[in-house]
């Protein structure tokens, strides 16, 4: 996984949530060094995340799934209640989708879904926080296998893996062809063929571009830094 190069026009106030100090730690360094993410507060459980963190200075949260004093999922409901543009990332250890289904269908877009088995690292992380926080994310290792996302993905031309990079980084169409000196309707091109060669051609085109972008950063993240 590896989202996102935008430009807020703010940065964006971050509050962890997460019971396990070593994770607590990793999403707090990934946060500190991912641009346009500013970490406002980090705690372990349900009742400082309720007592101690200045929530109206924060528009994205992630929280751990199953806490020592509650249910994250559950917090980030009541959360979002008070703070209805906050943006929430359940991070689990769970290849459980129907846990969202408690999640009202207009909801979904403030919601993200990431496994932690998925996370390859600090930077990776970051990036995929960084994407969380614009945009509902859920991860494609839910659905659908490792392998298979990871063979479906090296099916992709060089150019194609070049366009889905750029889309993971958070560039519109528009910014991809100005990068890449193409017009807007040969990236919308490209981008219909990647779609049908990771076998996403009848999702809607938000759930594609978000889907295929999950994919692609699962699948390069290792390759792409090297290890």
């Amino acid at each position: 996984m590896s989202p996102l190069s935008f430009d807020p026009p703010s940065a964006v106030g971050v509050a962890i949530v997460e019971d396990s100090a070593m994770l607590r730690e990793l999403i707090e360094e990934a946060v500190a060094k991912q641009p346009g993410l500013n970490l406002v507060a980090s705690v372990r459980n349900v009742r400082d995340a309720l007592d101690t963190i200045p929530w109206d200075e924060v528009q994205f949260a992630t929280i751990d799934l199953q806490l020592p004093d509650g249910v994250g999922l559950m917090l980030g409901q009541e959360l979002r209640r008070k703070y209805p543009r906050l943006r929430v990332a359940i991070l689990s250890d769970h290849r459980r989708p129907n846990l969202l289904d408690v999640i009202p269908i207009g909801e979904h877009h403030f919601w993200s879904y990431i496994l932690k088995s998925s996370v390859d690292g600090r930077q990776q992380l970051g990036e995929l926080l960084a994407f969380a926080s614009q945009h509902a994310f859920f991860d494609q290792n839910i659905n659908v296998g490792g392998a298979e996302a990871q063979r479906l993905v090296s099916a992709l031309t060089d150019q194609q893996r070049e366009i889905l990079s750029l889309v993971a980084r958070g560039l519109s169409n528009a910014a991809i062809g100005r990068k890449l000196t193409l017009a807007a309707k040969s990236v919308e091109y490209h981008l219909r063929q990647i779609y049908l060669t990771l076998g996403l051609a009848g999702d809607a085109d938000s759930n594609q571009r978000v889907t295929a972008t999950v994919m692609y950063l699962r699948r390069f993240s290792d390759a792409e830094s090297g290890n």
